[in-house]
C-alpha cells in the first residue's frame, strides 16, 4: 500500500474520531449555522454576514450602534451555496465607507467547480451592484468604496513534486463595481508557492502590499521526496495596478534545519509594510540550547521603495532567549497607529498562555523581555487580534479548553492589561468560531456561534463591548438568525 493511501485513510480516521467527540462540523452534519464574519462602520455599529446552514442561504445584516438589526429581521438575502461543500472559511465583509458594505462569498456548482460572488450593498440593504468570480482567498479595502480581492490563478499543473505552479491573481473592483484594473486584474508570479500562506495589507495609499511563502526544491528532490526550504517575499502593487518591487523582495531563507509559518504583514502608514513570521526548528531541542532559541518570532521591515530597512534575516524578538523554553507559536499582528507592530503569540513558559511584544518603528523591542502576558488560557485558545487605535491592541480568545467561555482583552500603549484578569467573558455558553472587529470608539465588536461545537452552530450572536469593557446590546448580544 502507498504511502500516500496510508495518509488519506489515517486522515478519514481523524476526521470520523474528530466528528464523533466534537458533534459538529463533519461533511454529513446537516441544520447547522455556518461562516460568520463582522466588521465594524467605524462609528459603533456594524455589518455582518452568515450562512444559516451548511449548503444554505447566505444572509448579511447591519446592526445599529445602539444594537438594532436595519435590514430587517435576518438580513439581506445574498444568496447560496452548495450542500456538497463547506463555504465557511471563505465569507468576507469589509465596509464600504458610506454605511453600506461589500460581501463576497462562495457559490459551488453541482460539478464543485469553485465560483464565487461579490456585492456592495447600500446603507438600507439594497443591493448597488453583483460580480462573479472564479474564486477568491482573500479581500480588503481599496480605501475609495470599492475592494481589492485576491485567489491563486493555476498557470501551468503540477511540477515534478506534485505542487501547482500557482501565480496570485489581484482584482480590483471599484465603488461603482468596474475593474480599474481590468477583468484579469494583476498576475503576481510566485514560482513554487506554499499554500495558505498568502497574507494582504493596504498600502495606505490605495495599493496593496502582499507577502508569501514559498517552497524551494533542491535539485535532486524526487516526486514524493522534496525537501523543502520556506523562503518569504512580498510585492507592492499601487493604485493603478503595477508592481513596483520588481520580481518581488525576498525577505527570509531559511537556515539549516529550520522552517518559517505564519506570514503576517500590515501597512507602515508611510507606503511600506511591516511583516512577522514564526521560525522553528526542525531537529531535536534539549533545554536552553542554540536550537531552542532559533524558535522565534521575527520582523522585517520593507519602505515605500522596497528596500529592507532591518537584520538581513528579520529582527528576533528573543522569546526563549530571554522567557527559557517558551516555544511561541501561531505569531498575529496589528499596527500599534505609529508604524510600529503589536504581536501576539502562544507560548508554553508555566502554563499555556498568551503573550505580546511590541516593535516599534525603529525596530526596538520596547516591552518586556521575552513578551508581557495577556491570558492564562486554554491549550487551544484561537485568538484574534485589532488594533484599538492610540497605540492600544484589542483581541479574543477561548479561556477554557472546551471552548466555553470566549473573552475579550485590551493592551494599552504601555503592554498593560486595561480589563481585569483575563479579561471581559463576552458569552460562557460555549462558541463555534468567531470574528471580531474594531467600533471605532476604542471599543470591538465580536460575533460567534453557539450550540454544536467547534466548527458549527445553531445560533448566531453579535456583541459590542465598550472601550471601558462594557457589554453594550443586550447583554448576551443581538441574534442574528431569529
Amino acid at each position: 500500500m502507498s504511502k500516500k493511501i496510508i495518509l488519506v485513510i489515517a486522515a478519514l480516521i481523524v476526521l470520523v474520531i474528530s466528528c464523533s467527540l466534537l458533534l459538529t462540523g463533519c461533511p454529513w452534519q446537516q441544520a447547522s449555522l455556518y461562516g460568520i464574519k463582522v466588521v465594524g462602520d467605524s462609528n459603533g455599529g456594524a455589518f455582518a454576514v452568515y450562512e444559516n446552514e451548511l449548503g444554505g442561504l447566505i444572509y448579511a445584516q447591519k446592526i445599529s450602534p445602539d444594537g438594532e438589526a436595519m435590514w430587517g429581521e435576518q438580513g439581506v438575502l445574498l444568496g447560496s451555496s452548495n450542500s456538497k461543500a463547506y463555504s465557511f472559511f471563505n465569507f468576507e465583509i469589509i465596509s464600504d465607507g458610506s454605511g453600506g458594505a461589500i460581501v463576497a462569498w462562495p457559490e459551488y456548482p453541482e460539478k464543485l467547480h469553485p465560483s464565487s460572488y461579490l456585492a456592495r450593498i447600500d446603507a438600507e440593504g439594497n443591493t448597488v451592484w453583483q460580480r462573479g468570480f472564479v474564486y477568491f482567498n482573500q479581500m480588503i479595502s481599496d480605501s475609495s468604496g470599492g475592494a481589492i480581492i485576491a485567489f491563486d490563478y493555476n498557470i501551468g499543473g503540477a511540477d515534478i513534486t506534485g505542487n501547482d505552479q500557482k501565480d496570485l491573481l489581484l482584482v480590483r473592483v471599484d465603488a461603482k463595481g468596474d475593474y480599474p484594473w481590468g477583468l484579469q486584474g494583476v498576475i503576481v508570479p510566485r514560482g513554487k508557492y506554499q499554500d495558505n500562506t498568502l497574507q494582504m495589507a493596504s498600502d495606505g495609499s490605495g495599493g496593496i502590499i502582499v507577502v508569501w511563502e514559498e517552497l524551494q526544491y533542491p535539485p535532486e528532490a524526487k516526486p514524493g521526496e522534496a525537501i523543502s526550504t520556506g523562503r518569504i517575499f512580498t510585492q507592492k502593487v499601487t493604485s493603478q495596478g503595477e508592481l513596483v518591487w520588481g520580481d518581488g523582495v525576498l525577505l527570509y531563507t531559511t537556515p539549516e534545519n529550520t522552517y518559517a509559518e505564519s506570514p503576517q504583514v500590515i501597512s507602515d502608514g508611510y507606503d511600506g509594510a511591516l511583516v512577522i513570521w514564526q521560525q522553528m526548528y526542525s531537529g531535536r531541542i534539549e533545554g536552553a540550547s542554540p536550537e531552542a532559541q532559533m524558535m522565534d518570532i521575527f520582523v522585517q521591515k520593507v519602505d515605500a521603495d522596497g528596500n529592507v530597512l532591518w537584520q538581513e534575516s528579520g529582527l528576533p524578538l528573543e522569546i526563549n532567549k530571554n522567557a527559557g523554553n517558551a516555544f511561541p507559536t501561531q505569531p498575529l499582528a496589528v499596527s500599534d497607529g505609529s508604524a510600529g507592530v503589536i504581536i501576539i503569540w502562544r507560548d508554553s513558559r508555566d502554563k499555556t498562555g498568551i503573550y505580546a511584544q511590541k516593535v516599534d518603528f525603529n525596530g526596538t523591542v520596547s516591552w518586556q523581555a521575552g513578551g508581557i502576558q495577556v491570558s492564562s488560557t486554554s491549550l487551544n485558545p484561537r485568538p484574534q487580534i485589532i488594533s484599538g487605535g492610540f497605540g492600544e491592541a484589542l483581541m479574543a480568545y477561548s479561556f477554557q479548553e472546551d471552548w466555553k467561555t470566549l473573552n475579550v482583552q485590551k493592551l494599552d500603549g504601555n503592554g498593560q492589561t486595561v480589563w481585569s484578569g483575563n479579561g471581559v467573558s463576552v458569552t460562557e455558553d460555549g462558541f463555534a468560531g468567531y470574528s471580531i472587529s474594531s467600533d471605532g470608539q476604542g471599543g470591538l465588536i465580536l460575533a460567534w456561534g453557539v450550540g454544536k461545537g467547534v466548527f458549527s452552530s445553531e445560533k448566531a450572536y453579535i456583541q459590542r463591548v465598550s472601550a471601558d469593557g462594557k457589554l453594550l446590546w443586550n447583554g448576551d448580544g443581538v441574534r442574528l438568525n431569529p
